[in-house]
C-alpha cells in the first residue's frame, strides 16, 4: 500500500511539474512586464530613484557601452539619482519582441528617454532580460543602443 501511495504521490508530483511548464502564458508574462515598464515610468515621472531601483534584481547589471556597467540595485538607485537629477523624468517604450520561459524572459523594445522640458535625450533599441524575484519579474540585465542621442 504504501508503495502505490509512493508511485501515485510522484506520479501526481510530475504531473504537476509537466501542467507549471505548459501553463507558461507568453502573453501573460507581457501583460507583467509591460505592468512592470509603466511603474518604471511613473517612478521616473516622479523622479523616484528608489521605485526604479527596486524594479531591478538585487544582482541587476545595466550594460553601459563606452563606459563602467552599472553592478547591483544600490548602485543602480545612485545613478537613477543621478538621473533625474539632471532633468531626465520621461521614458516612452514600445516592446518589439519578448522570448522566454517562466524564469527568465528577454525583450527588445525601442523608445527614448526625455528631459522634463521634454527635450529627447536618448532614443533607441533596449535589451533586458527580465528574471523573478519573490514571484515578480524584474530587470537582471539592461542595455541600450542608441540611434540618436542630443544634449539638453
Amino acid at each position: 500500500m504504501k508503495k502505490l501511495l509512493v508511485a501515485i504521490l510522484m506520479g501526481l508530483s510530475s504531473m504537476h511539474s509537466f501542467s507549471q511548464k505548459v501553463k507558461f502564458d507568453l502573453n501573460v508574462a507581457k501583460r507583467e512586464i509591460q505592468s512592470q515598464i509603466n511603474a518604471f515610468v511613473d517612478a521616473l515621472s516622479k523622479s523616484d530613484s528608489l521605485a526604479l531601483g527596486n524594479l531591478y534584481t538585487i544582482d541587476a547589471k545595466i550594460l553601459n557601452h563606452g563606459s563602467a556597467s552599472i553592478i547591483g540595485r544600490p548602485a543602480i538607485i545612485k545613478d537613477y539619482g543621478e538621473t533625474v537629477r539632471s532633468g531626465m523624468t520621461v521614458f516612452n517604450s514600445a516592446i518589439t519582441g519578448l522570448w522566454g520561459d517562466n524564469n527568465l524572459l528577454v525583450e527588445e523594445s525601442i523608445g527614448y528617454f526625455a528631459y522634463t522640458n521634454g527635450k529627447v535625450a536618448g532614443k533607441g533599441t533596449f535589451l533586458l532580460v527580465w528574471k523573478k524575484e519573490k514571484g515578480k519579474w524584474k530587470i537582471f540585465r539592461d542595455t541600450y543602443f542608441a540611434d540618436v542621442q542630443t544634449s539638453k
